[in-house]
């Protein structure tokens, strides 16, 4: 007995120390940890997928709610929204009426106040119980309930532009300062500035095609908008919207001859709540601008936001005309936006304006004079005051509006320093005329006033008929150069002595004055192929669209 007791231990101790075998035991407890990280995963990643497509419903219901009779929060709407979405087991488990402040001094989780008195949003929450497939043999349960909520608003929108609409064209400007603008040559005839002035483009449509261009079929507005796209692209995305083929091939022959550069949509034009959506849809057709507009302000943006450029202009009536031109864009303000709030105010560029003319006259002695003209003007802008929604005969949009404010100068300035937006140019008195030993001087200057912004009123006929009305500071009651030329202070210096009277004086106001009409109309042509009006500024409301459902949680 003793001696099987002793053999019994020695067997024993060996199986003990045998080790073979045993990398079969860690697998087999290796894969049911791998059989349990797996049924987790597919249990999370179910759980994931339902969830979306919960707040996907959620989302449309919010929506269609908010579209509906908000009296008792929109819930047949959102009930019949859930019942055609295809979802099974959705229900609806909460719908709360109430009031949603767009107002961005409210912290976002305060801005929807729960109230039935004359509710203009719902807040909608939505659940749904999603199976599981290996979590039930851990937690016991068949499914597990989740739950997700949307808040829609109904809100009033308004598109609205601030400039000026071209309505002639003349000689080479336009296609100089385009071409400075491009970085290149764009050889462009008066024709074809003209029919590019006189095109209109809707800005979805063009947004569509842009987005075909860049094969980004199912982005957003906005983050097609506000990706980096080659600037030829968006070019070519104009052709494509364009209303004829003759305006097409225009812009194309531009985009073929472009420098490789890009730009960000989004810095010139805002959506607001549009930018959210993936297609038109009745918004279709209601944002229109004209192309030359358009393309200016695309290669303004593209260079950079602020541009200076020189150039040599033949003008009928003037000898020579040296113009140099710099410009700069307001940061953070679109050139055109749909706005549902009041805090998005729109701009124009500030400009600087530097004329050096060489005009032939008939004085005795005197063959020409040089008369410098200087404009300097800080942005227009624009800002959505109110949007009036009740009845189709009362609904209308307010916009608070700032025209150009500066100065106009018969005045020498530092050429070197008309770019530069950092430091004011001194103006000095012009020399017009400085031969043997005698000088010719003139200086005039006015100050444009208007600081305080004007409400201008927009009726929902004027919108449909896209009326433009033009606000003034009054500063002007003629034309640039005639409101200088009638403010002139002419001197005469000849021996030291300086006169301030007299024919010669008389002579040359005289001359002055006779050469307004050309200075006039050069002027009116280089601030208007800006999009900009000394002391004055052009607005237009392009759409009011009121009670239009949108997500705002």
């Amino acid at each position: 007995m003793r001696r099987l007791a002793t053999l019994s231990r020695l067997r024993r101790a060996a199986l003990w120390r045998d080790s073979r075998g045993s990398a079969v035991v860690l697998l087999a407890a290796a894969l049911m940890a791998l059989a349990g990280a797996a049924a987790v995963a597919v249990d999370v990643g179910s759980l994931f997928l339902a969830k979306r497509q919960l707040q996907g419903v959620a989302d449309a219901a919010a929506l269609a709610a908010a579209q509906g009779d908000l009296d008792d929060g929109g819930s047949l709407s959102a009930r019949a929204l859930i019942d055609r979405s295809g979802v099974p087991g959705v229900s609806l488990a909460a719908i709360t009426p109430g009031q949603y402040a767009r107002d961005v001094a409210v912290d976002t989780g305060a801005r929807f106040v729960p109230g039935t008195s004359a509710p203009t949003a719902t807040r909608v929450t939505v659940e749904r119980t999603v199976p599981l497939f290996f979590g039930r043999l851990l937690t016991g349960k068949s499914g597990l309930v989740i739950r997700t909520q949307a808040t829609a608003a109904r809100v009033n929108m308004a598109a609205f532009t601030i400039g000026t609409r071209l309505v002639g064209l003349s000689g080479g400007v336009a296609n100089q300062l385009l071409s400075s603008l491009a970085g290149v040559n764009l050889n462009l005839s008066l024709i074809e500035t003209g029919q590019l002035a006189s095109a209109n483009v809707d800005i979805l449509r063009f947004a569509d095609a842009l987005r075909l261009r860049l094969n980004m079929q199912g982005s957003s507005y906005a983050d097609l908008f506000g990706a980096h796209i080659p600037l030829a692209q968006v070019v070519r995305a104009m052709a494509d919207a364009a209303p004829d083929g003759y305006t097409a091939t225009i812009l194309n022959g531009i985009a073929g001859v472009l420098p490789n550069t890009t730009t960000r949509l989004s810095r010139l034009i805002d959506l607001g709540p549009i930018g959210d959506a993936t297609a038109a849809g009745t918004n279709a057709g209601l944002l229109q601008v004209d192309l030359f507009s358009f393309l200016r302000s695309v290669l303004g943006d593209a260079k950079g936001g602020s541009y200076d450029s020189t150039l040599n202009l033949t003008v009928p009536g003037l000898a020579g005309v040296k113009l140099i031109l710099a410009g700069g864009s307001s940061v953070s303000s679109p050139w055109l936006t749909v706005t549902r709030s009041k805090d998005v105010v729109v701009r124009t560029a500030a400009i600087r304006i530097y004329l050096d003319v060489r005009a032939n006259v008939i004085l005795p002695g005197i063959a020409s004079l040089n008369i410098p003209l200087y404009i300097e003007l800080a942005a227009a802008e624009a800002r959505l005051s109110d949007i009036r929604c009740g009845t189709p005969s009362s609904d209308g949009v307010t916009l608070a509006v700032t025209p150009s404010v500066g100065s106009v100068a018969l005045a020498e300035v530092d050429a070197a320093a008309v770019p530069n937006f950092a430091i004011v140019p001194t103006k000095q008195v012009a020399t017009l005329v400085n031969i043997l030993g005698t000088r010719i001087n003139a200086y005039a200057n006015i100050a444009l006033g208007g600081m305080a912004a004007q409400s201008v009123n927009f009726t929902k006929a004027d919108i449909a008929a896209h009326r433009t009305r033009t606000v003034t500071t009054n500063d002007l009651t003629a034309g640039l150069a005639t409101s200088l030329a009638q403010n002139v202070q002419v001197s005469v210096t000849t021996l030291g002595i300086t006169l301030n009277g007299g024919p010669l004086v008389s002579a040359v106001v005289g001359q002055l004055l006779s050469l307004t009409p050309v200075l006039d109309t050069l002027l009116n042509e280089v601030t208007g192929i800006l999009g900009v009006k000394v002391g004055s500024a052009d607005v237009r409301v392009d759409q009011i669209r009121c009670g239009v459902p949108a997500l705002v949680a």
